[in-house]
């Protein structure tokens, strides 16, 4: 029974091997032929890809309420220059037509002997008469100044 068994593999093998190199030959002669005239054009395809379209992106504006918080930099600046090792928190109150409410400052430092109670009344001189844009509700800004 095995020798059967092995002979039918045997002859499957050796007519695969006879069809492969038939069609070989066949296909030989016709592989490397030129085209006769040019190629057709390539056609778009709906896959990976295909119809992606790269919108064009308009740099981001900064923000109004950004670039007037700015604007008190040198003074906040100063106010800060000679406590390197304090951290201020700042909390400013915008009513809707744009003039400071309220300014909240609160000093941060490891060691409570930097603090002076000078740079709070400096910041709060420089940043309250600062003039924000215009808006239909009221806005709270907060930010960190550092040295």
């Amino acid at each position: 029974m095995r020798f059967a068994e092995s002979v039918r593999t045997r002859c499957a093998l050796v007519l695969s091997t006879l069809a492969t190199a038939g069609v070989l030959v066949y296909a030989w002669p016709t592989a490397g032929a030129a085209m006769v005239g040019p190629r057709p054009a390539v056609q778009k395809m709906r896959g990976c890809g295909a119809g992606h379209r790269v919108a064009k992106v308009d740099p981001p504006q900064e923000d109004p309420y950004v670039v007037t918080l700015r604007s008190a930099r040198p003074a906040l600046e100063q106010c800060m220059a000679k406590h390197p090792n304090v951290q201020v928190r700042l909390s400013i109150e915008i009513a809707p037509s744009g003039r400071v409410e309220n300014v909240e400052v609160k000093t941060i430092a490891h060691d409570l002997a930097n603090v002076d109670l000078k740079i709070v009344k400096c910041v709060e001189t420089a940043v309250s008469s600062l003039e924000f844009p215009a808006a239909a509700d009221p806005k709270r800004i907060s930010t960190f100044l550092q040295p």
